[in-house]
């Protein structure tokens, strides 16, 4: 059996897909001499077995949701679905299965429905928060799924589906986690070190009335251009005062 697992917001849209006839009619199965066109509910604990629409228990999953409105992702969805070659389940026997999966993951006393949508599989809706407002974490939700399959397997003699085992993050060894941990160390004294030298600096330079070291380049480049300025006024002072006395002469004669 394999479970695949979302989560969700909109259970108006999940309730649409799963009781919706699909893009080409594959939502069905056959209860016994009827065929059923899209999802119909055979289990779960809202009492809503036998409905064709979703409307119902979507309005249930949703006055929950409501209770803890700062719970992201309150809706939780599972498939469930036989390997090729399996036997086919009755209702009675995937709504007993489906209340086994809800009580071992933890939701079964949150509101959760069970929708048939073929011969093969199913699908089970939760609301992580419950009518009270308690909240199902969903933690390690995958590996819990993959155990609760393989019990169902085994209740229902079905085929052994593979497992795909669930990533694992490395461990660093201890040995090197404290090695990076006295690298961060000593980076952090040297600068803040720095830190202190620098503010030691621009204090004493602002007690000596001096400008800051960072503004003392741009200060006595602007001295040297005064400086430069006075030269060249200075420099072309008796060349000025020279055609000054010419110019008088001329008037005098």
């Amino acid at each position: 059996m394999i479970a695949k697992i979302t989560r969700g917001t909109r259970v108006g849209d999940i309730a649409a897909y799963l009781h919706g006839p699909g893009k080409a009619n594959e939502h069905r199965y056959r209860d016994g001499s009827e065929i059923i066109w899209g999802g119909q509910v055979i289990g779960g604990n809202l009492g809503r077995e036998g409905d064709h629409t979703g409307v119902r228990w979507a309005q249930d999953l949703r006055a929950a949701q409501a209770m803890r409105p700062e719970i992201k992702y309150a809706i939780w969805q599972t498939s469930l679905r036989t390997a090729p070659g399996d036997r086919r389940l009755s209702d009675a026997e995937w709504a007993d299965a489906g209340q086994t999966f809800a009580e071992q993951m933890g939701f079964d006393q949150h509101p959760w429905v069970m929708v048939r949508h073929g011969e093969d599989h199913v699908h089970i809706v939760t609301s992580r928060v419950s009518e009270t407002g308690v909240v199902w974490h969903a933690r390690q939700d995958y590996r819990q799924a993959q155990t609760a399959a393989r019990q169902l397997e085994h209740d229902y003699g079905l085929t052994e589906a593979p497992r795909q085992r669930a990533m694992v993050r490395a461990r660093t060894p201890a040995a090197v986690e404290r090695q990076e941990y006295r690298d961060r160390q000593v980076e952090l004294t040297a600068k803040r070190a720095e830190e202190l030298a620098h503010f030691t600096t621009v204090m004493e330079r602002a007690t000596a009335g001096l400008p800051p070291a960072d503004q003392a380049p741009k200060a006595q480049a602007k001295r040297d251009r005064d400086s430069e300025a006075g030269l060249d006024a200075a420099r072309h002072t008796p060349d000025i005062d020279r055609r000054r006395d010419r110019r008088d002469r001329g008037h005098e004669r």
